[in-house]
């Protein structure tokens, strides 16, 4: 533990410690060596103690209320403060804007002494606490937090600079398809700045209007009183004739065709004028761009060295002041004085020739350039929260980069009077779509949030989701969560060769890999939940390591390996983001799959129901000649067997297996196989063996590989012990599997899956066969019986299900579940 200060008065004494040396090494560029500590006394009999001391000030200055240096505070840290009152009944407490800092102070002794330990989390910038005695305010202290990610006076302005321009940017492309502005083309990868040419492009259009309304102004009616003499009315009104009638006016009385009236009289004549509510609204309208311009401009107050692109952003905005105050300098807006009515509207102002170009120009600046909403309102303070915004922003711009603008924005931006309201806000879903062909479409979420009974056992709520819809395959999608927490310790580098999150941000990842599921519908594939995640990556704010480095990095590495990683993103450090969304972009489906780990089951049950599909022949060798009949296959490559009208599976044959009958030097069962290369149909006669043709029809000629060994041979065992006599069928699943004669006559999967059953369950059983059948390739039975001790047996019979049959009882069909829970009751 060390000390950070300790204020000592002859009211209290407080201390602030640091609870462990700093575990993780701070990653930002240039970490203030001292801090803040600002003392502010509310009354004058507090008194300060010469035990007093703060971490960076020398101890003769520790007292001194001007000096407001101090040690340095950071974000994710814990302290302990400890207060205690110096008087015997006094009570003490301290206060804090914050509830739950409060929340992490403990009362004791009576109310003499708050302890705890306090951590300010993501919360950047000054926190001012209050100390009060006996309910009375004595001292006011303020410290400063600093973040540990990110450089507290570059990276978060580029950030704000960053989601501004991103925003600036999809609210053009939002405006553009609301007002229809067919003039401004996006180009398909826009940058940064494309917002800048936008406005550019507006206030030239803007500018057109309005001098062509200088050159051909409207101008209203204005009537104004004014004293005049007689002999120059030109116009006698009833405002006239009453002035005459009751002697009112200025100056002697005199006589006029028997009338006496005064020499002046007041008169309203009509006059042009400037001055109209349409001129006012559009100087409203251009006061209002130009202090949303310096707004702008604010972002990059303070910066002693701009890059490049922000310098130029800087001259744009500039430039852009000074063509709206040349605006404003045009004789009718110059002329307008006032403000319009509250909800002015003007015939003239939406369809006059110039004023409806400058009205729609106006209206799209207006929107576009005051943007309002959760995320604009942002303080230092809510850096991990602006973080998280950044990177959604920063995934969809890298997206449309490379695919153009986004389909819809309509949910996104909402209009209001006075402007644009960003739809995005911790918390509340959001969606962002692009369409990349007519079969492909690419949707970027914001906190989706996965809570169906049905798919979820728990909701899950990654920060962000990127969805893959394209046609003839499932849902694919990769997730990234926005970590604003970096591991900087010497262990977690050596294990991942790299700074990065904390560890339970990558488990997270693993949990949304697997949590997040789907349904299987479609027709090439089984029902049911099937993950769709295939990637998942944290996203932390890293940037001052070289490229090489980190992509040696395990976290790196892991993401194409594993699945799960995580990537460095911050505003001048995004090319491992671009380069990870760059490879799933520009991938199809096919690639996208061979992303995802498969499940070893999955796996196996896969290959298993392409096996249970090739069909496998059984053949025996003759009797006698055995043993020189398989030196023939072996050294020949060949097999045949008698053509059967009745068995097309003849021509379908992949392998072909070889009984081994009692009388070799080896057990009798299944012990060699074969790949079929080539199947012919010849006559007996073409067949060239060291025995003579004892038949003259056709046979069915198998060219063979090489003949090997079974790994597992399948022996005949005691219920089989009889002589196996002719072909047999099986699959290559069978052959696999099999481990007794009567099992490899299981032609069909689900016939597997009861024997597994069977198995698993200690029941014991039977394998009776009826007799070869043609098989329907559509719908495949099995002709295994298989016989319980029960007295029931069960046989499958295509899509009808499983036949069940018990003496006593009629047969009827049940599928694989029923038979499962009957069983069991």
């Amino acid at each position: 533990m060390k000390r950070l200060f300790h204020l000592a008065t002859n009211r209290f004494t407080l201390d602030w410690n640091r609870v462990r040396d700093q575990d993780q090494a701070v990653l930002a560029r240039t970490l203030p060596v001292v801090g803040r500590l600002k003392l502010m006394p509310h009354v004058r009999e507090l008194e300060w103690l010469d035990t007093t001391k703060r971490a960076g000030v020398p101890d003769s200055l520790a007292t001194d209320e001007r000096i407001e240096n101090g040690p340095p505070l950071y974000e994710q840290t814990d302290y302990q403060l400890y207060l205690r009152a110096s008087g015997t009944g006094d009570t003490i407490e301290i206060r804090h804007r914050d509830p739950a800092i409060e929340r992490s102070l403990n009362l004791q002794e009576k109310g003499r002494v708050v302890h705890g330990v306090i951590n300010f989390r993501g919360q950047i910038g000054r926190s001012q606490f209050s100390v009060y005695v006996n309910g009375v305010r004595q001292l006011d202290f303020e410290v400063e937090v600093f973040p540990t990610k990110v450089d507290y006076e570059s990276d978060y302005q580029e950030i704000v600079a960053d989601v501004q321009s991103i925003l600036t940017s999809l609210a053009y492309e939002y405006l553009r398809s609301t007002y229809q502005m067919g003039r401004l083309e996006a180009a398909n990868r826009p940058s940064k700045l494309e917002w800048l040419v936008l406005i550019e492009h507006v206030i030239g259009e803007l500018e057109t209007a309005m001098n062509y309304i200088a050159q051909r102004p409207t101008r209203g009616l204005v009537r104004r009183e004014q004293s005049t003499r007689l002999e120059r009315i030109r116009r006698v009104d009833s405002r006239v004739r009453s002035q005459v009638r009751r002697g009112h006016g200025k100056g002697p009385m005199v006589q006029l065709a028997g009338v006496m009236a005064r020499e002046r009289l007041v008169q309203r004549p009509a006059e042009l004028t400037l001055d109209t509510m349409e001129h006012r609204w559009l100087r409203n309208q251009l006061i209002e761009v130009q202090r949303t311009l310096s707004q702008i401009v604010t972002i990059y107050d303070g910066d002693e060295e701009l890059s490049a692109r922000r310098q130029r952003t800087l001259d744009g905005i500039t430039g852009l002041k000074g063509r709206v105050s040349r605006l404003l300098r045009l004789e009718p807006v110059e002329s307008a004085d006032g403000d319009p009515p509250m909800g002015f509207a003007s015939l003239q102002l939406v369809s006059a020739p110039g004023y409806r170009e400058a009205y729609r120009m106006l209206m799209f600046l207006k929107m576009g350039l005051k943007l309002e909403g959760d995320l604009i309102k942002l303080a230092v303070k809510d850096l991990e929260v602006l973080y998280e915004y950044w990177t959604y922003l920063t995934v969809v711009r890298i997206i449309q980069e490379e695919h153009g603008p986004p389909q819809r924005l309509d949910q996104f931006f909402k209009v209001r009077q006075s402007g644009l309201s960003v739809q995005l806000k911790q918390g509340n879903g959001q969606r962002i779509s692009f369409r990349t062909r007519a079969d492909r479409r690419i949707s970027v979420l914001y906190n989706p949030k996965f809570e169906n009974q049905d798919t979820t056992l728990i909701p899950q709520k990654p920060d962000i989701l990127i969805r893959f819809e394209e046609d003839g395959w499932p849902i694919i999608q990769l997730v990234c969560d926005a970590k604003y927490r970096i591991d900087a310790t010497d262990k977690y580098r050596q294990q991942f060769r790299s700074f990065g999150p904390p560890i339970d941000a990558i488990n997270v990842l693993h949990r949304y890999r697997d949590a997040i599921l789907e349904w299987g519908s479609s027709e090439h594939e089984a029902t049911g939940l099937k993950r769709s995640v295939v990637q998942a990556a944290a996203l932390f704010p890293m940037n001052q390591f070289p490229d090489e480095d980190f992509r040696a990095s395990r976290l790196w590495q892991s993401i194409e390996r594993l699945g799960v990683g995580a990537i460095p993103a911050l505003p001048g450090n995004t090319a491992f983001l671009q380069e990870w969304l760059h490879s799933a972009l520009r991938q199809g489906g096919w690639s996208m799959a061979d992303r995802a780990i498969a499940n070893l089951a999955d796996s196996r049950a896969r290959d298993w129901r392409v096996a249970a599909s090739e069909p496998v022949l059984v053949g025996v060798l003759r009797s006698p000649g055995t043993e020189q009949h398989l030196n023939w296959i072996k050294r020949e490559r060949l097999y045949y067997q008698p053509l059967t009208k009745t068995q097309r599976r003849q021509f379908f044959v992949r392998q072909v297996a070889l009984y081994i009958p009692s009388g070799l030097n080896e057990p009798n069962g299944i012990r060699y196989s074969a790949d079929v290369e080539q199947i012919e149909v010849v006559d007996r006669s073409e067949i060239p063996t060291p025995w003579p043709a004892r038949r003259t029809e056709q046979m069915v000629l198998y060219r063979l590989g090489a003949v090997r060994r079974l790994p597992n041979p399948i022996d005949v065992s005691s219920e089989h012990a009889t002589t196996v006599r002719g072909s047999r069928w099986t699959t290559r699943l069978g052959l696999q599997r099999a481990r007794t004669i009567g099992e490899i006559a299981l032609e069909t999967e689900p016939e597997w899956r009861l024997l597994e059953w069977l198995q698993a369950n200690g029941i014991l059983y039977k394998i009776r066969l009826d007799p070869a059948r043609v098989q329907d390739a559509d719908n495949p039975k099995g002709r295994a019986w298989f016989e319980l001790e029960t007295g029931e047996q069960i046989r499958y019979d295509g899509s009808n299900g499983f036949l069940w049959r018990k003496a006593g009882t009629n047969n009827r069909y049940v599928t694989l579940r029923e038979i499962f829970n009957h069983q069991h009751n």
